[in-house]
């Protein structure tokens, strides 16, 4: 794990940073931050941004290390939560980012939670894992597409099939699995029609 002991500038005024350079950045609506805070501060314990004006929610994570959650799990979560893009050649993506001692509304300013660390960055594995329940939490249980199964991409629940057999071949017994069809073909696993 990258260096997790970036902290903000000082001052008092919000500083307009780019991403990817010191820290990449992830997005969602306050409704699901407030929902994945409920298992974030019991484990994570690291500050979020939060724009009440917007109903904004960013956690900052190491450079280069959302892409070691699994991309798969960020795109699952589109389009409720974003991973901004680090900078081009061509362009950036910036951040307005309060001061350091700025923990409360009004405006822009970090939410830090009871028993905090100290970090201002997240761990991008645990961020995401927390981010799922949440969108189904806000959102219902038909948000998020499906997982595959055998691919670990998502699958779009109308494409899914329902499949019998073994994930990994040491796997002691033949079970369900939801599966793309090409990836039940591929596995050589029994096709039994749509996934519910």
């Amino acid at each position: 794990m990258r260096e997790r002991a970036w902290v903000p500038p000082a001052g008092e005024t919000v500083t307009l940073l780019p991403t990817g350079e010191r820290w990449d950045a992830v997005r969602t609506h306050t409704a699901i931050a407030a929902r994945a805070f409920d298992v974030l501060d019991g484990i994570e314990g690291s500050a979020a941004i939060i724009d009440p004006h917007t109903c904004t929610a960013y956690w900052l994570l190491p450079p280069r290390e959302a892409a070691l959650a699994p991309w798969e799990q960020w795109e699952r979560l589109r389009p409720y939560v974003t991973v901004l893009p680090a900078r081009t050649d061509t362009s950036a993506t910036y951040l307005g980012v309060p001061p350091a001692g700025r923990h409360n509304s009004p405006g822009l300013h970090w939410r830090v939670p009871g028993g905090w660390s100290g970090l201002y960055l997240s761990r991008p594995a645990i961020l995401s894992a927390a981010l799922a329940p949440a969108v189904l939490a806000v959102h219902g249980a038909d948000a998020l597409p499906l997982r595959c199964q055998v691919c670990d991409r998502a699958v779009e629940r109308d494409r899914a099939v329902t499949a019998v057999g073994r994930r990994h071949p040491d796997d002691p017994v033949r079970r369900r699995l939801t599966a793309h069809r090409a990836c039940a073909r591929h596995a050589r696993l029994t096709i039994k029609g749509p996934a519910q």
